[in-house]
């Protein structure tokens, strides 16, 4: 037969020679397989191969591209096959009913290959086998690239949930479950563990003052000399509103009361430019508390809420420590 002749084949020799699919074997090889495969033309979005219908054809894309769309728990997975691949032939290999949707990206023409004849090819052809193989280990990588950067990015997601999106610290989602680590940690190991409350004095005559913008620069520089004025190990957190919260983990009393009055003063001493130009200082109620065995962080934070409040009514830009047992301890300024 003649396979030059292409009205006898749904392609030429040249255009076999032209796809990736059949590269390094010879025409005459495959050709008589050929003879009863179909091209087609196909427009932007007809769909060629469905997780509803079970009927399988190896799709060749002779010119355009076509798009596979998977549906899975984590979301739609798209991809591209590009001029000279094919799509279905996990389908013809497993036997298995397609996964993904695959439709035409922009108007293209495709050689539809019935699954038997298709089987039939890489029984002859060991050339072809290998060809498959490589377009297969290729896509697996790919999908390798973009599983790892999908999880990448929901991970960035998940963090950028548990952070305050205005101070930059983390916020009480991040709180439950660190805290709630560190709380397990420090009682099974018997660890010492205290906990701050910090509260920004007088917060709301800033905001009826110099309006809520300003509220927000304070927030954002309490938060930051906060941060500055700790050490790498603790765990600050914006608890809501004008209210922080810190985990100090290994921390005694003597060392809470030291950076406590640390960060008291560094508030009281900080200068906070506001949009407007007025330059404006606040400052700032601690209350702290230690660990005691079978503590929960719920119990923690609420001694240490306590004792500012404590703080609070007796004068404000304080720090005081819950003793236990209703008992609480004015640190005198400067100590």
């Amino acid at each position: 037969m003649n396979y030059d002749e292409k009205e006898t084949l749904p392609i030429s020799r040249n255009e076999f020679a032209e796809l990736e699919i059949f590269k390094n074997i010879q025409f005459e090889k495959l050709a008589g397989f050929l003879l009863p495969c179909k091209t087609k033309e196909v427009e932007q979005g007809t769909t060629l191969i469905s997780p509803d219908n079970p009927n399988i054809d190896l799709v060749i894309v002779l010119r355009g591209s076509l798009e596979v769309k998977l549906e899975s728990d984590g979301g739609t997975f798209t991809s591209t096959i590009e001029q000279g691949h094919c799509a279905g032939e996990m389908s013809i290999f497993d036997s298995i009913p397609p996964s993904a949707t695959v439709s035409a990206k922009e108007n293209s023409k495709v050689l539809l290959i019935p699954s038997d004849i298709a089987r039939a090819m890489l029984s002859a052809s060991h050339e072809l086998c290998l060809n498959f193989l490589q377009i297969m280990s290729q896509r697996i990588r790919s999908n390798n690239k973009i599983v790892c950067e999908e999880q990448y990015h929901i991970r960035r997601m998940e963090e950028y949930a548990k952070v305050d999106p205005m101070t930059g610290l983390h916020n009480r989602r991040w709180l439950e479950e660190m805290y709630t680590r560190e709380m397990a940690r420090s009682n099974k190991g018997n660890i010492m563990l205290t906990a701050f409350m910090l509260d920004i004095d007088h917060f709301k005559n800033v905001n009826d003052t110099y309006g809520h913008l300003a509220g927000d620069q304070v927030l954002i520089s309490v938060a930051q000399t906060l941060t500055r004025s700790l050490r790498p190990s603790d765990m600050p957190v914006r608890y809501g509103g004008e209210e922080f919260t810190v985990f100090l983990p290994g921390t005694s009393t003597k060392n809470a009361k030291i950076i406590a009055e640390r960060i008291r003063r560094d508030m009281e001493n900080m200068s906070i430019s506001l949009p407007d130009g007025n330059i404006i200082q606040v400052t700032v109620s601690i209350g702290f508390a230690e660990r005691v065995d079978n503590d929960t962080v719920a119990s923690l934070i609420d001694r240490a809420d306590k004792a500012l409040y404590h703080a609070k009514q007796n004068g404000r830009n304080r720090v005081c420590q819950n003793l236990g047992d209703g008992k609480m301890q004015l640190l005198k300024t400067g100590t």
